[in-house]
């Protein structure tokens, strides 16, 4: 007979990447979870995870077997847990991504809305400047600015985001301020990415600055322009409130930047759950999320 419980709790496993998150979410001790993964390896006849002492990973039989299974699982989750409540509340776990600065500024507002107003429902949040894979790591959104890849997922446009040219003020009492883009040449920039020193303004024109620092994420980028390390090209919003107070100066005014895209991408599921079907009702019938 096939071992429902044991492919649930395979695909708990593979969606959460750890034993112990596994276990969180189907309510089981650690113990058990391992032990019913290894009646089901047995079961099947072949290991779907690689083992360490620090991590776990799908092997290439694993990854196959969680693509056709994993739909059935969730949606067989969704037919019970219908069944078995007679409250029409959404509840079950929500898995939402961001970047730190959308995760900040944008998504987390948006969350503490939505979960005082479904309590039932279990919200994980994942913050990170990486790109995530929704299907894979099933996630149910994703927030992301800028322009967009995945043609395949579902795509809600929410707003745009403006981002301007700054530097310390300390940094700009000792050098000349810059009356073209040839002189951006001339001041060291900071960087999220070392590919990302063609700065594109509205008007078409482009200039490759100098970078100084790379510091992965916007809030370090932020950091490191307010220490004087160099001018940063900073979404407006993030960067607002040091520009008020004079510890930052906006270079080139008179050269816009073009605005991004702010958007909410989701797979496309026949399904959703309950949980995902009233965060996107949410986002539709608010206002806005962007200011």
């Amino acid at each position: 007979m096939m071992d429902f419980e044991g492919m649930r709790v395979f695909v708990a496993i593979a969606d959460s990447g750890t034993l112990t998150g596994a276990a969180d979410k189907l309510g089981l001790t650690k113990s058990t979870v391992s032990r019913r993964l290894a009646a089901y390896e047995h079961q099947i006849g072949c290991s779907l995870f690689r083992r360490s002492t620090r991590s776990i990973s799908l092997t290439d039989t694993g990854r196959q077997h969680y693509e056709r299974v994993r739909e059935l699982i969730h949606e067989a989750e969704q037919a019970v847990a219908e069944i078995a409540s007679d409250n029409p509340e959404p509840a079950g776990l929500l898995r939402v991504s961001a970047s730190f600065l959308a995760g900040e500024t944008l998504l987390a507002p948006l969350i503490w809305r939505f979960m005082e107003k479904y309590p039932r429902v279990k919200v994980e949040l994942l913050i990170t400047d990486k790109f995530v894979d929704l299907i894979r790591e099933g996630i149910d959104f994703t927030l992301r600015m800028g322009e967009l890849q995945d043609s395949e997922l579902l795509v809600r446009r929410l707003g745009k985001g403006s981002r301007v040219i700054v530097a310390s003020a300390a940094l700009m009492q000792s050098r000349p301020t810059p009356e073209t883009l040839e002189d951006l040449k001339r001041i060291p920039a900071v960087v999220t990415d070392p590919g990302k020193q063609l700065w594109r303004f509205a008007s078409g024109e482009s200039v490759r600055v100098n970078w100084a620092i790379s510091a992965g994420t916007i809030p370090l980028a932020l950091e490191a322009c307010l220490k004087g390390f160099g001018m940063a090209l900073i979404p407006f919003d993030y960067c607002k409130a040091a520009l008020a107070s004079g510890e930052l100066v906006q270079l080139l005014p008179q050269h816009p930047l073009p605005e991004v895209d702010i958007s909410l991408v989701y797979p496309r599921l026949q399904h959703q759950s309950p949980a995902a079907r009233a965060f996107l009702h949410e986002i539709r019938t608010s206002d806005s999320m962007v200011e």
